[in-house]
């Protein structure tokens, strides 16, 4: 297993909630069942915490070789983006987004670096553009040479003007492992924000005939024209 395979089990662990379920192959899970141990504050030395407000906190600590930084709330839940840097390169090595749904934490999007660019082959993260008339969003799913078919979609709703727009879809291009969805912007964006929230969903089959599945939450404003 290789340096990058080993960082990221250690930081993509799964953590069963049942009693006597063994653990599954992190490969095979979906994301929102992905939690770090390098993160967890039990497993963290040396912690400093710095009250930023009061409902947030930010940590330092160590684990292994690594200096983990990150913030969480004041119940102690882990929030944002959390990063992990070489104490002996200084150099960083993965940041990890972490969401709370229902009051749990699940790891949406996670990013790994190699020589100081990011791994896209490897991460699991998305970025957005905004042009003249839309915005293109693109998703980096981990590669997994064993998918015979897969398909992409964002399903996604937006506020604009006072008005909530739902259920709405943009099907994905897929290019290798990256899939591209464009969201049309209204004519008249100058003035307000567009705020897009929803959910981006890759289904797919391996050549053993399973099925598997990727996701990512995603939640944007888009200013207009006229705002800096």
């Amino acid at each position: 297993m290789t340096n990058k395979l080993i960082l990221l089990y250690l930081f993509l662990f799964f953590v069963s909630c049942k009693k006597n379920e063994e653990t599954k192959n992190y490969k095979d899970l979906n994301s929102t069942e992905y939690f770090s141990i390098a993160t967890n504050l039990k497993n963290l030395k040396k912690i400093e915490k710095l009250k930023i407000n009061d409902s947030l906190f930010k940590i330092k600590g160590q684990f292994s070789i690594y200096e983990i930084k990150g913030q969480i709330n004041k119940n102690n839940k882990r929030i944002g983006w959390w990063e992990a840097t070489d104490n002996n390169t200084k150099e960083l090595v993965a940041k990890l987004e972490y969401k709370l749904i229902d009051k749990k934490e699940f790891v949406n999007q996670y990013i790994l670096f190699e020589n100081k660019k990011i791994d896209t082959l490897s991460s699991k993260f998305y970025s957005l553009k905004k042009k003249v008339n839309s915005v293109s969003y693109r998703f980096y799913i981990p590669n997994q040479l064993k998918k015979i078919r897969s398909e992409g979609k964002l399903n996604y709703r937006y506020s604009f003007q006072g008005k909530e727009y739902r259920h709405l879809e943009s099907k994905a291009v897929k290019n290798k492992n990256i899939f591209e969805c464009e969201i049309s912007l209204p004519k008249n964006i100058d003035d307000n924000d567009f705020i897009i929230q929803g959910g981006f969903w890759e289904m797919f089959q391996l050549e053993n005939g399973g099925i598997g599945a990727n996701d990512i939450y995603v939640l944007d404003t888009i200013q207009g024209n006229t705002k800096k």
